[in-house]
């Protein structure tokens, strides 16, 4: 096979990916080519599946169903059915040789074959599988083809899955938003709002749990409001002192706790270890330059918080604080018009 020959098969498949073929046309025709370029029976293409937890066939080309789908499919050990960490190149495969696939490779009427890993940001994804039907020695020309062809396929895939989980997250960040939004319109009902508020960052952020306490302004204690997802003893601790306690939230300062074991900014560390949290994003409630409350997330041992969950866990903080004001100004004008009737005679009515 030459040169041009695996130049062309590249230049197909750039051509067909840039006319916006699906996903499932593109990795068909990399399968194919690739089989029909080392003249051999057939190509499998695995990859990991989008929740990462088994194999999925992304394409196959001149195998049957009844190989594609044999018990050794499943079974993690399965030289041609999991992701190996290293090429694995067999040139003459006979009955004897101890493979847990060896019955189904023996009816598929395979005499050789190799598995190439493929790596994506240092993480093997995927696999492509080249079956002979004659004994042959895979030259090293021909694996870095099919493990080229493979890899643009799969890097395709990869790519649009994140894009899709970048996308859902998005919707999920905006509906999130909007049904707290909802809830402050339609409610003065500050315990109702800040449930909202809990469990949706929560969920968002795949946290552990969250926790909104207030600011007493005179005893600079931070009081609970609200917690979610967090066990009760972890909330009644003892007293949260704002001077203590992540401080420099007073200042308006959005604080992240990589490792709670370490961080001296925090007043109940071991407490916090024991409740299996390792991270804190804690967030002031502001007010007119003013702290009224923290928004508090806690996460188990995970990747450090992006700038867009911060931000939106900010966002719904923000919201937090709108509805507390909101609310304290409600009871303020409900009082002062008590007063006002009481003043003009018409005390214990209020219409």
């Amino acid at each position: 096979m030459s040169q041009s020959d695996y130049l062309r098969s590249f230049l197909e498949i750039g051509r067909l990916m840039s006319q916006g073929a699906n996903s499932n046309t593109v990795m068909n025709l990399i399968a194919r080519r690739i089989a029909e370029q080392l003249e051999i029976k057939g190509c499998l293409i695995k990859m990991v599946n989008a929740q990462g937890d088994r194999l999925e066939i992304l394409a196959n080309w001149g195998l049957s169903e009844a190989f594609l789908f044999s018990v050794g499919q499943n079974a993690s050990e399965g030289v041609c059915f999991q992701l190996p960490d290293k090429i694995v190149c067999v040139s003459r495969f006979e009955n004897g040789d101890a493979y847990l696939d060896r019955d189904a490779l023996l009816t598929e009427g395979i005499k050789a074959f190799a598995v190439i890993p493929i790596e994506i940001e240092h993480r093997i994804l995927a696999m492509v599988g080249l079956f002979a039907g004659v004994s042959k020695a895979f030259t090293e020309d021909e694996l870095v083809f099919a493990e080229a062809m493979a890899n643009r396929g799969v890097l395709a895939i990869f790519w649009k899955r994140r894009f899709d989980r970048h996308i859902d997250r998005e919707r999920y960040y905006l509906s999130s938003f909007q049904e707290v939004s909802s809830t402050i319109n339609a409610t003065l009902d500050v315990n109702e709002v800040l449930s909202k508020v809990v469990v949706k960052v929560t969920e968002a952020l795949r946290a552990k749990g969250s926790v909104v306490r207030l600011l007493d302004p005179k005893t600079q204690k931070l009081y609970l409001a609200k917690g979610y997802g967090v066990s009760q003893e972890f909330l009644n601790k003892g007293p949260v002192d704002a001077q203590k306690s992540i401080a420099d939230n007073l200042a308006g300062k959005i604080v992240v706790v990589d490792d709670v074991l370490t961080d001296p900014r925090l007043q109940y560390p071991a407490e916090t270890a024991e409740e299996g949290i390792r991270k804190v994003l804690s967030i002031p409630l502001m007010i007119r330059g003013r702290m009224i409350g923290v928004l508090r997330v806690f996460t188990s041992d995970r990747p450090r918080f992006t700038n867009r969950e911060i931000n939106f866990a900010s966002a719904l903080a923000q919201q937090c604080a709108f509805a507390i004001e909101n609310a304290r100004i409600y009871e303020r004008v409900k009082y002062e018009y008590q007063q006002l009737l009481t003043d003009l005679g018409y005390a214990g009515s209020s219409h």
